[in-house]
């Protein structure tokens, strides 16, 4: 008797959880349109925006009908719209959708000169942010106003990095490369210099920065181009302060700083150091 209940309460296990296989499974299934590819494990999500076949659907409803052709779709912080990149030859401009009317409006990028776009980003509910390549020196990045659909400001450089609350922006401008130019190159917060290269470096890479106004980069010597020194200091009167500057053999990656430390991440993954122990 009791190995024959050891067997039927085994058998209404096994029952039990092929049939919650297949409800979980039926519910996985039905979030994706047949001929789409998932992955194991990952749900859609809610307030998840796509592209297929040139129209923009969100949580696989099709909000878009138009032939433009788009690319970079975002959805603002409230969940209310969405910006995407129309790249007309004639008209390149920025498309803001209205998720509960599918109505568009758009914002033309009129005397904006780029070759490609890097991505859109929106830093709140009404204000976006399109960044894209100019040439191998430069890049631009618009800040674009989706209420009055309109241009506010635009950058020249590279490295754009805006702080915690997204209220001012850093950037490193470059002398033009291939060029015989030659002159100090510089650190911007907003529109004002808060750094100077000397006459023989360059800024390989950043700048990077933390909510407490920590900042870091990377700068190389044009005479000696193999030698990389990386620059940690803090941000204060509008200039920067240096206050660890070494020569740097590690990898170049992006900088992230937490607590008492900075953390790197490259291709090889995220490498943390002590910046007491930088030297």
């Amino acid at each position: 008797m009791k190995s024959k209940a050891i067997i039927l309460v085994t058998s209404v296990g096994l029952l039990l959880a092929a049939a919650i296989g297949i409800l979980v499974k039926g519910d996985f299934l039905n979030g994706f349109k047949e001929g789409e590819k998932y992955v194991k494990g990952m749900f859609p999500q809610e307030g998840s925006i796509t592209i297929q076949d040139n129209q923009i659907y969100f949580n696989d409803e099709k909000m878009t009908t138009d032939s433009d052709k788009k690319s970079f779709p975002v959805l603002s912080p409230d969940k209310t719209r969405v910006a995407y990149y129309i790249s007309d030859i004639n008209n390149e401009s920025i498309g803001i959708l209205e998720l509960k009317t599918k109505e568009i409006k758009k914002i033309r990028l009129e005397n904006i000169t780029f070759s490609s776009v890097n991505g859109l980003e929106w830093l709140n509910n009404s204000m976006i942010g399109f960044y894209a390549h100019v040439n191998p020196s430069l890049d631009v990045y618009c800040l674009l106003d989706a209420n009055k659909l309109q241009k506010v400001k635009e950058y020249y450089g590279i490295g754009f990095a805006w702080d915690s609350r997204k209220e001012n922006i850093y950037y490193a401008l470059p002398q033009p490369h291939f060029s015989n130019m030659k002159g100090r190159e510089k650190i911007y917060k907003n529109d004002q210099v808060i750094f100077e290269t000397s006459d023989s470096e360059s800024i390989l890479k950043g700048p990077y920065i933390s909510e407490n106004n920590d900042i870091a980069f990377y700068t190389k010597d044009i005479n000696a181009e193999d030698e990389v020194k990386l620059n940690i200091g803090k941000v204060k009167d509008e200039k920067i302060v240096i206050n660890k500057r070494v020569k740097w053999e590690k990898e170049t990656g992006a900088i992230t700083f937490t607590d008492n430390s900075i953390q790197i991440r490259s291709d090889s993954g995220i490498k943390e150091y002590k910046i007491d122990d930088i030297k």
